[in-house]
């Protein structure tokens, strides 16, 4: 993290306002083909009703969602954000990214997602970007010294599955295209560096709990992110255009790109969303106002730790 990151993130987490995804089981590894496919890579799938396993992998498996799944499914249903994840998810931190998410909650009594029927998919226009992609994983990678991050598709074959066994061939270009990504990958992808990038600082980089609650706000809610944004002290203190402003107010998509550019702000000191000046010298005055105040307890401490060190020689004479 380069100094001048660092200095913006310490004046970042000073502007205060007032159940782990388990490790992946060796079943699940199991499942993935480890080589990694590009674009122009083919494989073999054809999923449809007539299929022995129709709607087995739909059960039993952990969905993280991502802030446009949300979006897209709270819009199909007509149910605003927190009603959606009241009654469809379940809360999640990502491992060792300390960055809470909400995953889709199965049927506790056949393992189910909530949206799936004999039929097939009652969301199938609007299911979320993981089930989009199957059979086909997409991944980030972020490799030491390097600046961007590598993007990459892989091969999930479950031994269920008998959509491999198809002669209607693939490449993985058609199939994301087939299958409508484009438009979740462009909304998504910050949302995924955001996380690769949290999970790669390690203890370099503190998620405090107050952040942890902005983060899931920000990227799970932006209708209560847009009313915080509106209705607290937010906008005297961040650097926010009047065009933006009215980008975040009539759209949720630009409220979750502006949520991004805020949290990898705030998370990494991204100069993004950048706090006012007056907002520094306010946080630059409190900083102040606590060394003063740690002072003046030290400087205490020391005197009565000296009294009673006299009153203790004292005694013994």
């Amino acid at each position: 993290m380069s100094e001048n990151n660092q200095k913006r993130l310490a004046t970042f987490r000073d502007m205060e306002f007032e159940e782990d995804v388990p490790e992946i089981p060796l079943e699940v590894r199991d499942v993935l083909n480890p080589v990694r496919l590009t674009e122009e890579d083919s494989f073999p799938f054809r999923c449809h009703p007539d299929v022995s396993c129709f709607t087995e992998c739909c059960k039993n498996i952990d969905i993280v969602l991502t802030p446009y799944d949300i979006l897209r499914i709270r819009r199909r249903l007509g149910i605003p954000a927190d009603e959606f994840l009241y009654n469809f998810s379940r809360p999640a931190t990502l491992a060792k990214g300390q960055l809470p998410v909400a995953m889709m909650q199965m049927d506790p009594e056949n393992g189910h997602c909530p949206f799936v029927t004999e039929q097939g998919c009652t969301i199938y226009e609007d299911r979320p970007v993981n089930c989009r992609y199957y059979p086909i994983g997409l991944a980030l990678m972020k490799r030491e010294q390097a600046e961007d991050e590598e993007q990459f598709f892989f091969l999930i074959e479950e031994p269920f599955c008998k959509g491999h066994c198809s002669s209607k061939q693939w490449t993985v270009g058609e199939w994301r295209r087939d299958q409508g990504t484009d438009g979740y990958d462009e909304l998504n992808k910050e949302w995924m560096e955001m996380v690769l990038k949290r999970r790669s600082a390690g203890d370099m980089v503190s998620t405090s709990p107050q952040l942890s609650e902005f983060f899931y706000m920000a990227t799970a809610q932006p209708e209560e992110f847009r009313r915080f944004i509106f209705s607290s002290s937010f906008l005297k203190r961040y650097t926010v255009d009047k065009a933006t402003e009215k980008r975040i107010m009539e759209s949720d998509e630009e409220m979750i790109v502006f949520s991004f550019k805020w949290l990898k702000s705030v998370l990494f000191g991204d100069a993004f969303v950048l706090p006012k000046p007056e907002a520094v010298q306010e946080v630059v005055k409190r900083q102040e106002s606590r060394r003063k105040e740690l002072l003046a307890m030290k400087e205490q401490e020391t005197i009565e730790e000296r009294k009673r060190m006299h009153d203790a020689e004292s005694d013994s004479d």
